[in-house]
């Protein structure tokens, strides 16, 4: 006979196609608890936790290509206020029951924000923030402030609903010219090399990227082998895999990156379901 399994638990319950597409999309931006008590419920941590790392399942920021809404500049404000002081699930029973705790932890980490910080901002602090930001953004901001991070600047400036616009030659994150972008459409046709040449103050990136963004890019299908290598890369970050493909559109190589992936997981499915249904026979 076999092991007795007590109420509650998974035991040798086979998992259907509707609870693997359920662990799929919620695994992301839950935490185990969350997953178990609003989706498995007959299932224990253990096993959910399981069968994840059998899909290949890991964490990652949450964002709204998975579903979750964009934070507003009140919730981020709630999460720059109370996260230093508070635990994350304190955080969200309290100020945040619709965000997940570990969307609130992704959330603080992103901005440079340390749970239970000694070190909060003081008036003073927020005072140069106040005065500087505006004027020359982050970097204006830690020549006063050199003990705070570029990101908890730009998270607190956001919470206090500051603004930076940058004027200049065309460095990083400056705006393009009616001059510039007249240039790259009537030169859009370029190879990117050549193309990225006529902006020497720009990086060929940023030239790439803001062709795609606009609509210009040529229509230049996937050759065999950069759809293999990419496929040899899928767990790659977005800035790495552009460096294997540097003549590609940062958002193209994400979409191609995002549909690999997925019809990858649609297959791991249908294998499992398969190897299930053999066992069963």
């Amino acid at each position: 006979m076999g092991r007795k399994v007590r109420p509650g638990q998974g035991g040798r319950r086979e998992w259907t196609l509707v609870e693997l597409a359920c662990l799929e999309r919620h695994f992301h931006f839950m935490t185990m608890p969350e997953l178990q008590m609003t989706h498995f419920p007959h299932r224990t941590q253990k096993a959910i936790r399981r069968m994840a790392y059998k899909l290949g399942l890991k964490k990652r920021e949450p964002n709204r290509d998975y579903g979750q809404q964009p934070w507003t500049e009140e919730e981020l404000s709630l999460v720059a206020q109370y996260y230093p002081t508070l635990k994350a699930r304190e955080v969200q029973s309290r100020f945040l029951p619709h965000r997940s705790v570990l969307a609130i932890r992704h959330a603080a980490k992103k901005f440079g924000i340390r749970v239970f910080s000694v070190a909060p901002w003081t008036e003073q602090e927020l005072a140069i923030l106040r005065r500087e930001f505006p004027r020359g953004g982050h970097r204006q901001v830690r020549k006063h402030l050199p003990h705070r991070s570029e990101a908890a600047i730009k998270f607190r400036a956001r919470a206090e609903g500051l603004s930076y616009t940058p004027h200049g030659d065309g460095g990083h994150g400056e705006p393009w010219s009616v001059e510039e972008l007249q240039r790259l459409e009537d030169n859009r046709a370029l190879p990117a090399e050549e193309l990225a040449a006529l902006f020497p103050h720009r990086h060929k990136r940023s030239v790439i990227n803001k062709r795609y963004q606009l609509g210009w890019t040529p229509v230049k299908q996937w050759s065999p082998e950069e759809l293999q290598r990419l496929r040899d890369h899928l767990d790659l970050s977005v800035d790495q895999l552009c460096e294997l493909f540097p003549d590609r559109p940062r958002e193209g190589v994400r979409i191609k990156r995002d549909r690999l992936r997925r019809a990858q997981r649609k297959n791991h499915l249908a294998r499992l379901a398969h190897e299930s249904t053999d066992a069963e026979a």
